[in-house]
């Protein structure tokens, strides 16, 4: 996101911007950008890494309620458009649409619906709008790819967890 807040400003005035000129909207961007970065990839985490099934469930719960607080800004924040930015991707977008493909494979890994349109309105249509853009179609991997990744990484943790079992109990 540091990238993007530096292209943005040293071509400040080229083409549209994605943080707001107002400094209290800027500031609000930012903040939901830290949030997005800093909460929701830590429960993700949590339901990937999870040791237990109460470790993952807390994560799954902290996700969930992680996600019912972006929906109240994207309300507050979009004031009825369809993105964080307005009528076009901003700053806040970008943040969370680095995670759009994540929701789609905690889906297919764990069967976590987390944009629901039944509880999340605005997030799952919004998910849906950022998932057609052209330019994110170009740059988001493969779901199913990102799916099989993950499914590789947990094995080897796995294995990694029973050789140390082993390596301790010789």
């Amino acid at each position: 996101m540091i990238i993007i807040q530096y292209v943005d400003e040293a071509f400040a005035g080229v083409g549209l911007s994605f943080l707001p000129s107002d400094p209290h909207e800027h500031a609000v961007a930012r903040f939901w950008a830290a949030y997005i970065d800093e909460k929701l990839f830590s429960s993700w985490m949590m339901v990937f890494r999870g040791k237990t099934d109460e470790e993952k469930a807390a994560g799954t719960k902290q996700s969930f309620a992680v996600v019912a607080t972006l929906e109240g800004a994207l309300q507050e924040y979009s004031k009825g458009k369809p993105f964080f930015g307005g009528d076009s991707v901003g700053y806040v977008d970008l943040a969370l649409g680095g995670f759009v493909v994540w929701v789609h494979a905690i889906e297919k890994l764990y069967g976590l619906k987390l944009f629901d349109a039944a509880k999340t309105l605005l997030l799952a249509a919004w998910l849906e709008r950022f998932g057609v853009l052209d330019v994110a179609k170009v740059v988001m991997p493969d779901v199913e790819k990102l799916v099989k990744l993950a499914k590789m990484r947990q094995a080897q943790a796995a294995a990694a967890v029973v050789a140390a079992a082993a390596a301790q109990g010789n």
